[in-house]
């Protein structure tokens, strides 16, 4: 096991970067108003620029999509009429901006090829093959390569190495070169899978609360000491650095060993060391339904909520994003619908060939909250998840890739 290595004070961290944005805060009015007339010249047309809610120049606005993924059905979250399990978003959230009770998956109903298309507008990966990137300009490739913005501009949170090309795509001029950093969650190897699940078993045999308690106390650190991450996804030293400071930092503590719990502390600390213009947290514990247990499907999505939930305070109160930050929170996909002799909310269709995709599936939900944003209002009116690139794009001022589909932030005003 590695040594414990102390993590330098976050406001200590990567000097040129701290003075280089102390620069841009400088110049953000020049730059904001110079980017305005580029969009004019150009014929663009921004919703927020023009809405008379919003003061805010170009460069001072954060752009942060959280996927609330795993497959989250439409009828134990926004469906419910108790939203017994998204007591946060519902109660908390909601209130404050515009809920699109109908957004759309029209694609294959599949994790990566979800968030890979919310990313880009496009529906990516039609044969499955997530070891390319994807086919068309990302919403990280476009901000960065924009705004010629350091790697630490724009970063994004996955649940697994499924995701680990959501971020970079193989259209020439774009690529790598703009890519953001991905961070995964530590993983174990499967002899430490294996000695958990022998160790769990061994425990429920008894019968007792105490020697389960025990147990689940020694799987959290088996899990921790014997774990590793993948710094596949880091673009500088200045990211690995951060990652390798969480990482230590987690196997230090005795908490939880959630990976959507990893994620959102490591969202959190980068926009305090970082301040990154634009975030993506891709959240996947909500998957546990395909292991059949209802309790743990449901338990999953209050998790996601309280998560969602606790990334929204973090906006509110760092100043570099209150009152600067557009969060647009969706799910990847949703589930099956229960019918006689299927699986239900167990599975999503089938993987390779999209069958059994129904409404549960394909029907999911957005809410958007942050400037300019009309406040406790609903749309009903059917848009697809893809939607989500664009409408990102122009609240930051920019263009989306070519055919993609178009934004929906008038919409949203």
């Amino acid at each position: 096991m590695r040594r414990h290595r102390k993590c330098r004070p976050l406001d200590k961290q990567n000097a040129d970067q701290r003075t280089g944005r102390t620069r841009r805060e400088v110049l953000r009015g020049l730059l904001g108003a110079s980017l305005a007339a580029y969009g004019a010249r150009l014929g663009l047309r921004s919703a927020v620029a023009e809405s008379p809610a919003v003061s805010l120049g170009l460069a001072d606005r954060k752009l942060i999509v959280v996927v609330f993924g795993g497959g989250t059905r439409f009828s134990e979250s926004v469906g419910d009429p108790q939203h017994r399990h998204i007591p946060h978003l519902w109660n908390d959230m909601a209130p404050r901006g515009t809920l699109l009770a109908n957004m759309r998956v029209e694609h294959r109903v599949v994790h990566p090829n979800c968030t890979a298309s919310i990313a880009t507008g496009h529906w990516e990966w039609d044969d499955n093959d997530w070891s390319r990137p994807v086919a068309h300009p990302t919403v990280f490739e476009i901000f960065r390569r924009a705004r010629r913005t350091p790697d630490t501009a724009a970063w994004a949170f996955v649940y697994a190495s499924i995701l680990a090309n959501i971020g970079h795509s193989s259209t020439g001029g774009y690529g790598l070169d703009f890519a953001p950093n991905v961070v995964e969650p530590p993983t174990i190897p499967r002899s430490t899978a294996e000695e958990m699940d022998r160790l769990t078993l061994q425990a429920g045999a008894t019968g007792s609360l105490e020697a389960q308690l025990d147990a689940s106390r020694k799987c959290a650190r088996l899990a921790r000491s014997t774990s590793l991450i993948s710094t596949r996804g880091l673009r500088s030293a200045s990211a690995r650095e951060f990652l390798d400071c969480r990482y230590e930092a987690w196997k230090a503590t005795t908490g939880t060993t959630s990976h959507d719990a990893f994620l959102t502390e490591g969202v959190i600390a980068c926009m305090q060391t970082f301040e990154p213009e634009v975030l993506l947290v891709a959240y996947g514990e909500i998957d546990c339904a395909h292991y059949g247990s209802w309790s743990r499907y449901v338990e999953a999505i209050r998790r996601t909520d309280a998560l969602t939930w606790q990334l929204w305070q973090a906006t509110e109160q760092h100043p570099a994003y209150r009152g600067r930050t557009l969060m647009l929170i969706l799910p990847d996909h949703g589930r099956e619908l229960e019918r006689p002799g299927g699986p239900g909310f167990i599975h999503h269709s089938d993987f390779y060939t999209n069958l059994d995709a129904d409404e549960g599936c394909r029907r999911v939900w957005m809410l958007a909250i942050g400037p300019g944003v009309a406040a406790g209002r609903r749309i009903d009116e059917p848009c697809p998840t893809t939607a989500t690139a664009a409408t990102g794009l122009e609240y930051l001022g920019l263009p989306p890739s070519p055919e993609a589909e178009p934004s929906i932030l008038a919409m949203l005003a």
